[in-house]
């Protein structure tokens, strides 16, 4: 990657980062109710079996009641964990009480004990991302985990990014190996990008 698009990337992220933090703990909080209810809603997610979510950090769309709700449902519930070499592995959880320990960076990830489900079961998986354009890009972290990932799932599951409607932009900078989404839900629309 270029150094031009790649300090490109790190001001769009801070710019679109620095917009979610404006946002207070109660209005966050009631416009994650909002998206984690429309995800619920989602044919994709009734029908999927398999569920790869994340555990929120910091100002992220919070997520946790999801991930209880789809334990209750009785869907294997699989969440990342980083490790080395910017991998990421699919951990099954039964239990958030249980099975979850502070991981990289002081996120909440699954124990290493968990079993590791082979990505291509995933039946959908919802992300996060620090911005998101009209076009399906998704400006992530800076760290690849989640566009080397994507490459390990079957091509026909829905990759559904979340995040509040402040950190749509007109454009995200993307690389080829950029991966687009699906669709992307905030508390005001589900932009479904296969339309």
């Amino acid at each position: 990657m270029s150094e031009d698009k790649q300090s490109l990337k790190a001001e769009v992220r801070k710019s679109c980062l620095s917009k979610r933090a404006t946002l207070g703990e109660k209005e966050r909080n009631h416009k994650s109710k909002i998206i984690q209810q429309t995800i619920q809603n989602l044919p994709e997610y009734q029908q999927a079996q398999v569920v790869m979510l994340f555990l929120n950090f910091r100002e992220e769309v919070e997520t946790t009641a999801l991930a209880e709700t789809t334990i209750a449902l009785n869907k294997k519930l699989i969440l990342p964990r980083c490790a080395p070499h910017g991998i990421m592995l699919p951990l099954e959880v039964r239990d958030l009480a249980v099975d979850i320990e502070p991981g990289a960076w002081g996120i909440r990830e699954p124990k290493l004990k968990n079993a590791e489900t082979d990505p291509s079961e995933i039946d959908l998986i919802i992300v996060p991302g620090a911005g998101f354009d009209l076009g399906g890009d998704r400006l992530g972290y800076g760290g690849g985990f989640y566009d080397r990932f994507f490459m390990r799932l079957n091509p026909l599951t829905p990759k559904v990014a979340i995040g509040f409607e402040c950190q749509v932009i007109e454009k995200v900078p993307v690389d080829k190996h950029d991966a687009k989404m699906t669709m992307l839900i905030t508390e005001n629309n589900i932009y479904d990008f296969r339309i």
